[in-house]
């Protein structure tokens, strides 16, 4: 997604379907220049003053509206931002009655039915159970392609996958 990122400003905001980022590249003569990720302490320590502006090499999450890059933008910039988005919805951008679980995830929402039937239904434990432990698997599995996804790029691997418990 395309951002305007204006000189003097070292804020941008984030997309309001923003869950965390992937990539930051600002674009300069019709070339990309991906943006390091790096902690805000590191931000405040490579630029302290606002006179440090140039063409941004780094970029940090502020809180979860914004984000920070330095060296202070010395034009205007157009920026790409790839990031995990959060769903509006289950059921968004769909009027035919199914869900990103039912068409992506359908053992996860199958087994966490039975579950809750079970339940209802008073089965006993060992049934419960057994759906119980099939429903944990398939969230694990639903939580590694979701997240687990293009942690790592071809140049840096500071930013390693976590295990799934």
């Amino acid at each position: 997604m395309h951002f305007s990122l204006s000189a003097s400003n070292r804020f941008l905001a984030t997309p309001t379907d923003f869950y965390a980022p992937f990539s930051v590249a600002v674009i300069a003569n019709d070339k990309y220049h991906y943006l390091d990720f790096k902690h805000p302490s590191f931000i405040k320590e490579y630029s302290p003053t606002t006179t440090v502006t140039g063409r941004p090499k780094y970029y940090s999450l502020l809180d979860d509206t914004a984000f920070e890059v330095s060296p202070i933008p010395d034009a205007n910039y157009t920026v790409e931002v790839h990031y995990l988005h959060k769903p509006t919805s289950l059921t968004s951008g769909s009027d035919s009655g199914t869900t990103v679980l039912s068409t992506d995830y359908p053992e996860a929402l199958l087994y966490g039915t039975l579950v809750e039937a079970a339940v209802f239904l008073k089965e006993t434990p060992d049934v419960i159970g057994n759906f119980e432990v099939r429903f944990k698997e398939a969230l694990a599995r639903m939580k590694n392609l979701s997240e687990g996804r293009k942690q790592r790029d071809e140049y840096r691997y500071d930013s390693l996958r976590q295990g799934v418990s």
